[in-house]
């Protein structure tokens, strides 16, 4: 059975990989100012938040793959600490 943290990190890169197929799917059709609503990259097992957030605004964060973006004040894997914000969303890094 994987360790609390081990989930939580699981749970970021699967809100990650899901949030690239949202791209995928709506670049071409989404105007260059529209908010896309992109799911909150937190730890939480059961946050179903997201962030509206323009394409290029996600794409800026998620060029950093250490970057994660998500609600303000929302749980984080152990380590991680707030880099920056966009918006009402904070911007957290992982260690390493």
């Amino acid at each position: 059975m994987a360790s609390r943290e081990t989930r939580r990190e699981q749970n970021q890169e699967r809100f990650r990989k899901a949030n690239e197929r949202l791209h995928d799917l709506v670049e071409d059709t989404v105007a260059v100012n529209e908010p896309v609503p992109f799911l909150c990259e937190c730890a939480a097992d059961d946050c179903f938040g997201t962030v509206e957030v323009t394409l290029a605004e996600w794409e800026g964060v998620a060029a950093q793959p250490r970057h994660f973006l998500m609600a303000a004040g929302h749980q984080h894997s152990e380590g991680e600490e707030v880099v920056g914000s966009l918006r009402e969303y904070e911007v957290a890094q992982k260690p390493g």
